[in-house]
């Protein structure tokens, strides 16, 4: 076996272990961001008997699985939510890993691939925000407008991170033709998302109704999922786009403004994943 793919296994197997970590945190996120509290102060407890967790309480997936899915303390059932999270967030790293092996920082040229490990990097955090605007949305009907923001903030610093990749490389001169593609890329995958929004907005209201629509609290939820939609499809790039475009616009369409919009997040992060992954997967191929 070549020192190329026992580095490659290596690589793919870090980034689950630390997708699985991750995925820890992202729990906290989501159950903490709806209340208002602070993700980064506080210790773990069981949310029955509340009892402070330990080390061994925490370790992602397996204390789950250890424990048979039960407090250590209490013998509460601790929701399967819990490994579902961890173990999501770890097959999505080891697939980002999978196919953006070449963004990995090579220790023997630390110069010429960090700006590309700290795109990875973000791309990484891209998709824990999508989880946990998808799973906040699923518990409480709204999604929340800082994690657009949180998005498009992650967006821009992979884009820098790709910009100071050219500017660091022998192709520093395509640089401006580069940041033209890049941006004619961000706008089609916007305007994909934006007219799947559109058809969708209008097919599932009446005419009457579309005014309630843009001023009405309860549907917040809506609003916001499609701002979210938006977003996402400049991020992901206009194949990825096209595929979560169409799913979300389907989902929109039969859901309606109905309480199943809960789901919205999670098929529209689905969406995007089939189509970002997969995508990926046929350029590596080639």
């Amino acid at each position: 076996m070549s020192p190329e793919i026992v580095l490659a296994i290596m690589n793919i197997v870090l980034a689950g272990m630390f997708g699985a970590v991750i995925g820890s945190f992202t729990n906290v996120c989501i159950y903490r961001i709806p209340e208002h509290r602070t993700v980064v102060k506080g210790h773990s407890m069981c949310m029955t008997c509340g009892h402070e967790l330990g080390a061994l309480d925490l370790v992602p997936i397996f204390s789950w699985l250890c424990l048979g899915g039960k407090c250590r303390y209490c013998k509460t059932p601790i929701s399967s939510r819990y490994i579902k999270i961890e173990s999501l967030t770890a097959l999505m790293y080891i697939l980002m890993a999978a196919t953006h092996l070449s963004m990995f920082l090579d220790p023997m040229d630390m110069t010429k691939n960090i700006f590309p490990f700290i795109e990875l990097c973000a791309l990484f955090i891209m998709i824990n925000v999508i989880i946990v605007e998808m799973m906040i949305m699923h518990d409480t009907g709204s999604s929340m407008y800082v994690l657009t923001v949180a998005l498009l903030i992650d967006f821009a610093v992979q884009l820098c991170a790709r910009v100071l990749t050219v500017v660091n490389s022998d192709a520093s001169k395509e640089l401006g033709s580069k940041i033209t593609g890049w941006g004619i890329e961000i706008l089609a995958g916007a305007a994909i998302a934006f007219g799947a929004v559109v058809i969708a907005v209008l097919l599932s209201n009446k005419p009457k109704e579309l005014k309630s629509y843009l001023h009405d609290s309860k549907g917040k939820a809506l609003r916001t999922s499609d701002l979210f939609a938006i977003a996402l499809g400049g991020v992901i790039g206009i194949i990825p786009a096209a595929v979560a475009s169409v799913v979300y616009l389907i989902a929109r369409i039969a859901i309606g403004n109905g309480k199943n919009v809960k789901y919205l997040g999670n098929i529209l992060a689905a969406g995007a994943a089939v189509g970002y992954f997969g995508y990926a997967a046929i350029l590596l191929i080639k």
